[in-house]
């Protein structure tokens, strides 16, 4: 009997080791991540992460809050009151030439999301001249969208571009837009064809532009070295891994904790996002970052060259902090 109570007692040490660990009589660090957009399919891993128990074992209480504004995410860990950022590497020139200090310090979805999708006689990249696009965001949508178009011949004064701020599905519903820039190909693109739209989606690393991660960690650049950084990006592989093995128990989780969840949508996001998730969160690949940095320069996004450490990193690639 005393064997087996020790042996189980061996087994929950181990459990407990390893990198970002804490130590049993240590009380957990919480952790607030505020997110992109209103939870969704793009968020699976992290809820793979609670629920597997790997940021627990990790030593980390996380919290997963729903911004009221999906832009609000950056500037509240910029002011202190949040510990991470779910946002996009297509903005993280743009902060960091604003003298913002955040850094990437992972990734969630490690392929372009963002889409053309265009509706009506719209079969080709070619269709699109004289026609009215919808967009949300300036700067990198338009690095993007004016690269697709040049493929094809057509330039940004052949079409008509109109802000339609987030309302990108209802602008391309109610025929206001022959298309939209900026719409996603796990969410947008497939409600508008359960909704029963026929639309061709045009995918922006086909048509020229640089491959690049769609949502990414950002955390204040004085906390990088952290060790509950390095802690939660272990956490979070291992609960990618769980997630990869059991998906649709993750997913039956999710809905029994969020109902909202339930929906065809939803179900079909969440099986088109499993293979987009990153495997290796910390993992930074600086060739295609320098790369996605040198397309918004070009493009006049950004205004100078922007040094890669400035704004990403690979956080085990650093020396630890001193203190925690």
């Amino acid at each position: 009997m005393m064997k087996a109570i020790l042996l189980r007692i061996a087994c929950l040490l181990i459990m407990m080791g390893g990198i970002g660990s804490a130590h049993a009589t240590d009380a957990p660090r919480r952790v607030s991540v505020i997110l992109d957009w209103f939870l969704n399919a793009d968020h699976a891993a992290l809820l793979a992460a609670q629920y597997d128990g790997a940021f627990a074992r990790h030593g980390l209480d996380v919290h997963l809050i729903a911004p009221a504004d999906p832009g609000a995410a950056p500037r509240l860990v910029a002011a202190g009151q949040a510990d991470l950022a779910v946002s996009y590497q297509t903005q993280l020139g743009m902060l960091s030439e604003q003298g913002i200090p955040l850094v990437r310090v992972g990734t969630l979805i490690d392929t372009p999301l963002n889409t053309l999708i265009a509706a009506g006689d719209v079969h080709s990249l070619a269709d699109l001249k004289g026609k009215v696009i919808g967009v949300s965001l300036s700067g990198a949508d338009d690095a993007v969208l004016a690269t697709m178009l040049s493929t094809v011949g057509v330039g940004m004064g052949d079409i008509h571009q109109v802000n339609v701020n987030f309302q990108l599905e209802q602008a391309l519903m109610s025929h206001s837009v022959d298309a939209v820039m900026g719409a996603v190909r796990t969410y947008e693109l497939i409600d508008l064809k359960q909704k029963g739209m026929t639309v061709t989606a045009f995918f922006p690393e086909e048509h020229g532009v640089p491959l690049n991660d769609e949502l990414v960690f950002l955390a204040a650049r004085d906390h990088i070295r952290d060790p509950w950084v390095r802690a939660f990006m272990a956490a979070l592989e291992e609960g990618t891994n769980t997630l990869l093995n059991h998906s649709d128990e993750i997913l039956s989780k999710a809905i029994a904790d969020h109902p909202e969840l339930d929906t065809s949508l939803n179900r079909a996001a969440w099986r088109e996002t499993l293979p987009r998730l990153a495997k290796q969160p910390a993992l930074l690949n600086a060739r295609r970052y320098r790369a996605f940095t040198a397309f918004l320069r070009a493009h006049g996004v950004i205004s100078h060259d922007v040094a890669l450490e400035t704004y990403a990193v690979d956080p085990f690639a650093l020396v630890p902090a001193t203190t925690p």
